[in-house]
């Protein structure tokens, strides 16, 4: 069957039709006309691979990474910088009006990443035995199937280095057999540094031997173990110190990331009397800034951890004005609400899954102002349409390309009170 790509998915895949049946087609370009084999049909829509690329896109371009199309972390390397920032724009715009019934907004153009390549901070390894040998590497996408990697080129330096010399180090011993989780590297621009997680119930203990010979392989001290000692790092944001450790999300493209927090400062517009929450406030990194600007923030994470690292990078800063709160997100709102607080800037920043569960407590603290800062704009949309039905107006969103060479899409989206 030979079909012509219109355009692309959140998801990454090429949209075709077939005698007026949507088609996805891992792989497939706007422009592409392809030869393709359904392997799902699913009654409205069907899943199809390439057999054949009878003419390329315009916009395809060589990826850079020899296991693309293999590896689940990248979907777009064979497309053009220019033509991924354009798909992200569109499929947000689409996602909005089809989920969120979002019609009535002009969407921001999407905020570059200043590195297409080498942008990558942190990344997260599965480590396996294979053929008598510890293996390193990501998931097939959509599977269990495990890729060996070198290196990754979406990766900063550090990072890169660090993934080709752990390869190679366990790629060399046999001694060490115990299965780990993954591998969590991270750099700060000066040095990697990297977390050994193993499996839930399992004995750290027993896999300190392991760490101690990369230790001594990888001539650093900056590796350490999940639940036991983790090296801890600083880097900088807006001027702002922070403290972290592998095992703590943080976000990925430094500069984009830079560039999200001075949007989110401009469009908070705070005044030196108001009161802020920051919901999934992890490190703190909006807290603080934020803080700099109101009369009191009040930062709220599951994470003992992260919170732990919130409150230290907070005093390195000498900023009085913050607390935060290891409290399920949803347990805080109930307290708060029942306590009658009072809230000017709501910001949320939600796992992929979304925040419905708390939206209405959000709102029966009646602030002013909310922003809400997303990596997925399905539940983005779903929760959007959720926060105008209780009284906000959507009235500027605006997208950022965190993650180049993939679908990801971060996004940050402000609501006023009606």
């Amino acid at each position: 069957m030979h079909i012509l790509i219109e355009r692309l998915a959140f998801g990454g895949a090429g949209i075709g039709r077939d005698e007026g049946k949507v088609v996805f087609v891992r792989g497939g370009l706007p422009g592409d006309i392809l030869k393709v084999r359904i392997t799902k049909d699913k009654g409205k829509y069907a899943e199809a691979e390439i057999e054949d690329i009878v003419r390329p896109s315009l916009d395809r371009t060589e990826p850079l990474c020899p296991v693309f199309g293999k590896c689940g972390g990248c979907q777009w390397q064979h497309l053009s910088y220019s033509s991924q920032l354009k798909a992200k724009e569109n499929i947000l715009k689409e996602t909005l009006e089809r989920i969120g019934g979002i019609k009535d907004i002009e969407v921001d153009l999407i905020v570059p990443s200043p590195m297409h390549y080498g942008y990558r901070s942190r990344v997260t390894l599965s480590t396996w035995f294979h053929e008598g040998k510890r293996r390193v590497g990501y998931h097939q996408e959509r599977s269990r199937v495990r890729i060996e990697i070198e290196g990754c080129p979406i990766a900063r330096e550090q990072v890169d280095e660090t993934i080709s010399r752990l390869s190679d180090s366990l790629s060399k011993t046999n001694s060490f057999r115990d299965p780990l989780k993954r591998l969590n590297i991270v750099s700060n621009d000066n040095r990697a540094f990297v977390t050994l997680v193993t499996p839930l119930g399992e004995d750290v203990r027993k896999f300190k031997s392991l760490r101690n010979y990369l230790k001594k392989s990888l001539g650093t001290e900056d590796i350490g173990m999940a639940g036991d000692e983790e090296p801890e790092f600083e880097f900088v944001i807006l001027g702002l110190k922070f403290y972290c450790i592998p095992s703590v999300f943080i976000q990925a493209n430094y500069e984009v990331s830079e560039q999200l927090t001075e949007t989110l400062i401009e469009w908070a517009d705070l005044g030196e009397n108001e009161r802020v929450l920051d919901l999934y406030s992890g490190i703190g990194n909006f807290s603080l800034h934020l803080a700099k600007r109101a009369k009191e923030v009040v930062g709220v994470d599951f994470s003992v951890k992260a919170v732990k690292l919130s409150e230290k990078s907070a005093r390195a800063n000498s900023i009085k004005n913050v607390a935060f709160d290891a409290s399920p997100t949803e347990l805080f709102i109930e307290e708060s609400v029942r306590r009658g607080d009072r809230v000017d800037l709501v910001v949320l920043d939600p796992p992929r899954e979304g925040a419905m569960e708390i939206l209405g407590g959000i709102a029966e603290l009646s602030p002013e102002r909310i922003i809400y800062v997303s990596c997925d704009p399905p539940t983005l949309a779903r929760d959007l349409k959720r926060l105008r039905e209780l009284g906000y107006q959507l009235v500027r969103i605006r997208p950022f390309d965190m993650f180049p060479q993939t679908y990801h899409i971060e996004s940050l989206a402000l609501l006023l009170k009606i």
